[in-house]
């Protein structure tokens, strides 16, 4: 199975680069496809985090694993974007490759738990940033997410070459689960590019001064940068105030960034207003292995180090041959300002960054405040609406609105699994019920913007779930509950299953295209807002959201074989038992193919499902399109939704067509399509429809279908 990647572009932006996120990784396919096993015995799975609350790969057993690849047609080849964001569990050490292509060549920029930067140290064309967390048990056994600049990486080594191309990440180390592997191209916010920005915090002893220098490197390649100097670190320099007048109050970007070249010891200090209270992120650079971070002042400093010697004008243990010679000392700092709080306390969120200050004497340039990579993911179509996070710590919006039997309550909670504060509804089961925004009147969302929402639950006992809608038609209530089966409509009401088994005291997220939903039901109806989220039954609710979703990618291909997998096939008809699907190389065809092996039309195998998780849904294209080598009788499915139901266009080796048979429509693809011979077919799933079933209209793709043994190829869909 390919993975289809899709690219958002924000309307908004702060600079002339286009914000994009390309997501190579978030598990939600349920596969490994894209993966592969560099050295034993790594094994890889795809899993589901009950932390995360959603799928994520599993990495066990050693050895290393990668994704995309050093160079060729698996590479990433992304020539776009260059900060890369990974979200990642380990047990133990580790060490992540990410590999680029620059104009000298290949590099490896490498990472593990050290926090030191060893930029000449290791495999050939590597350099190494430590991300810090050795011998910390803070950092061990939790999901943290890392975000690095790839081109400030390189130049903090290399500085006049340039990254061509991101094309893989490979991890080697300890059992580890991996999600959200992302590219993206930061917004952001500078500050203190002019003196006049500047203000001396501490200037005892008399005498610091703030100036703008040219860079003193030979080239001056960066131009005009601010020196700060005075008497080590008894004197302070600072951008922003901590609190009150003068403070940034940025709310929007999570990260910093500044460039820095200092030959003495210095520390950075950043003032955080927080959902506890003000904090302080202390970055030092002390050259120690361990500790590399803490609490300090009670609880109200929380400090890192930055990687030692290296931020003084050291390049590292090794000057190596092969990247030849060395002219840098200016280091790019990143920092993610919440992941560095959450390391030393959990569940505390950032609420905006405020101030930075500098002791010591040096040259800085390039502060900086970036977006994450959520922040860019999330923004492509309009401002997501959070509803309730529960981060405010009370339950404001909410009411019951079945209040019978008495005594349900709702309460604003800290939830240990999850980490954070949630709400938790408590009531007699069912018969209770509870609601945030309002179908009518006073307290209405009346969102008119977005078409989907999402919500993360966890409950251990039978609920539902209501978004109540406007539409076209009337009020709508999209109505979810834990089942496998979609019931349909019933009144006002569309009853959609979220799978059986969700209510098993785990933490999942849930994301539904509301419009989609409802077209599936009422193709002709329109939503036109979105007022309510109900919920019946006692569990714990967290991140209602609502957004606009993207549309499906166009001419989706859902097998190719080039991976060497099959994943995303199943057996539907395994009696008698034996059938196999295997990926192969086919000589006459040159190239991958799928091979579907049993006892003739006894057999069957599926390629989607035909409802639920694993259906292709597909609503965009109506043209499908395959290749296949069959010597045998065969009979093959497509599995779709129409206005009037479930259909099976069904397509056998015959010159004609029968007709419609109740959910079947028959259709031929000529006598001589199982001659043992390579054949490709296009067939226009929405004409077929029409002409066998008037007024009958196509809605979704969902599966591919086959009975018989043969071979397989370049199944995709296109309009």
């Amino acid at each position: 199975m390919k993975k289809i990647l899709l690219i958002c572009f924000s309307l908004l932006s702060l600079s002339g680069i286009s914000h994009a996120v390309t997501v190579y990784e978030d598990g939600e396919s349920g596969t490994t496809d894209n993966w592969r096993v560099r050295h034993d015995p790594a094994v890889i799975t795809n899993v589901f985090s009950p932390a995360r609350g959603n799928r994520a790969i599993r990495i066990t057993g050693g050895g290393s694993v990668i994704i995309g690849a050093i160079s060729g047609e698996n590479a990433w080849n992304n020539t776009e974007e260059k900060t890369i964001s990974w979200k990642m569990h380990v047990s133990n050490r580790y060490t992540v490759y990410v590999v680029v292509n620059t104009t000298d060549g290949i590099r490896f920029l490498f990472y593990n738990d050290l926090p030191q930067r060893i930029l000449r140290h290791g495999t050939l064309g590597g350099i190494l940033h430590g991300l810090g967390g050795y011998q910390h048990a803070e950092y061990k056994g939790v999901w943290r997410t890392y975000t690095r600049d790839l081109e400030a990486d390189l130049k903090d080594s290399e500085p006049d070459n340039e990254i061509i191309s991101v094309n893989g990440l490979i991890y080697n180390g300890s059992d580890a689960s991996i999600d959200d592997i992302m590219l993206y191209n930061p917004q952001e916010h500078v500050y203190g590019d002019n003196v006049a920005d500047w203000q001396i915090s501490d200037n005892d002893p008399a005498g610091a001064s703030v100036q703008s220098v040219m860079d003193p490197e030979p080239n001056q390649a960066r131009g005009s940068v601010i020196q700060l100097q005075g008497s080590g670190q008894n004197n302070a320099f600072r951008l922003g105030n901590p609190t009150g007048q003068g403070a940034w109050d940025n709310r929007d970007n999570s990260i910093l960034q500044w460039k820095s070249r200092f030959y003495e010891y210095y520390e950075v200090r950043v003032g955080i207003e927080t959902t506890r209270g003000h904090r302080t992120m202390l970055y030092v650079n002390r050259d120690t292995y361990t500790p590399s971070g803490g609490v300090l002042d009670n609880g109200m400093t929380i400090w890192h180090d930055l990687g030692g010697w290296s931020i003084i004008g050291h390049n590292g243990w090794e000057q190596r041959r092969d990247f030849g010679s060395v002219n840098n000392n200016w280091q790019t700092i990143t920092r993610d300002i919440q992941q560095d709080l959450s390391n030393f306390e959990r569940g505390n969120e950032l609420i905006a960054v405020n101030s930075f200050e500098v002791r010591g004497s040096g040259l800085i340039d390039e502060v900086k405040m970036l977006s994450s990579a959520e922040a860019v993911e999330e923004a492509p179509l309009g401002e997501r609406h959070i509803y309730e996070d529960a981060q405010d710590g009370n339950t404001n919006g909410w009411h019951v609105y079945d209040a019978t039997p008495a005594g349900a309550t709702i309460q604003n909670v800290m939830d240990d699994l999850r980490g954070s504060q949630v709400i938790e509804l408590s009531g007699n089961g069912q018969q209770n019920g509870f609601e945030i925004g309002r179908r009518r009147g006073d307290g209405q969302w009346n969102n008119q913007a977005h078409n989907s929402i999402e919500w993360s639950m966890n409950f251990n006992e039978a609920f539902s779930v209501y978004v109540a809608l406007q539409t076209a038609n009337g009020p709508r209530y999209m109505l979810y509950t834990a089942t496998n089966a979609d019931a349909g409509v019933s009144g006002n009401y569309i009853r959609l299953g979220l799978g059986a088994g969700v209510n098993d005291g785990q933490w999942h997220t849930f994301s539904r295209n509301l419009e989609a939903d409802l077209h599936r039901f009422e193709p002709n109806n329109e939503l036109q807002e979105i007022d309510a989220f109900l919920v019946r039954g006692s569990g714990r609710i967290d991140d209602i959201i609502t957004f606009r979703a993207a549309g499906q990618p166009l001419n989706p291909i859902y097998e190719d074989a080039e991976d060497g997998n099959t994943d995303g096939w199943s057996i539907f008809a395994n009696d008698p038992a034996g059938a196999t699907i295997r990926n192969i190389e086919d000589l006459t065809r040159g190239s991958r193919v799928i091979e579907l092996q049993g006892a003739g039309k006894s057999n069957g195998y599926m390629l989607g499902a035909r409802g639920g998780a694993n259906a292709w849904n597909n609503r965009n294209n109506s043209t499908l399109s395959w290749a296949m080598n069959y010597a045998e009788d065969f009979t093959i499915y497509i599995s779709v939704e129409t206005t009037n139901g479930r259909r099976y266009l069904t397509y056998t080796p015959r010159d004609d067509d029968r007709g419609v048979r109740g959910e079947y429509i028959l259709l031929g693809l000529g006598a001589n399509a199982s001659d043992g011979t390579w054949r490709t077919f296009s067939r226009n799933l929405a004409t077929e429809i029409a002409n066998a079933e008037a007024g009958n209209q196509l809605i979704s793709v969902n599966a591919f279908m086959i009975r018989g043994s043969g071979r397989l190829d370049s199944i995709q869909m296109s309009n």
